[in-house]
């Protein structure tokens, strides 16, 4: 009869890899995570609410891949609203951004 070890290593799989990797340098083993993910930031825009105004805007759907899209638009447009409503702020001489200040730069924009 056989007899069998428990296993400590996780899968068999796991433990031929293991034994495999161990006769290779230390420096082929390296593979950036990058390699193996697609990183993508984190939208600070929910895709729900950007769905959500699509809809009530005349879209009957909206594809995931859309609305990722949609986000990634929205953000930068509202940075860059920002960033010209900044600097309306500041040549008034006040830190805080009023709704003239965002006005005037959705004009400029």
């Amino acid at each position: 009869m056989k007899r069998v070890l428990p296993n400590r290593f996780g899968k068999p799989s796991d433990t031929v890899l293991r034994n495999k990797m161990r006769h290779f340098p230390k420096k082929f083993l390296y593979i950036p995570i990058y390699f193996l993910f697609e990183v993508r930031n984190m939208a600070d825009l929910p895709i729900a609410a950007v769905v959500r105004i699509a809809k009530k805007n005349g879209a009957e759907r909206v594809g995931s891949d859309a609305a990722e899209a949609l986000v990634i638009k929205a953000e930068k447009y509202i940075a860059q609203l920002t960033k010209e409503s900044n600097k309306l702020a500041e040549h008034a001489g006040r830190k805080t951004i009023k709704k003239e200040d965002v006005d005037l730069a959705a004009k400029s924009n």
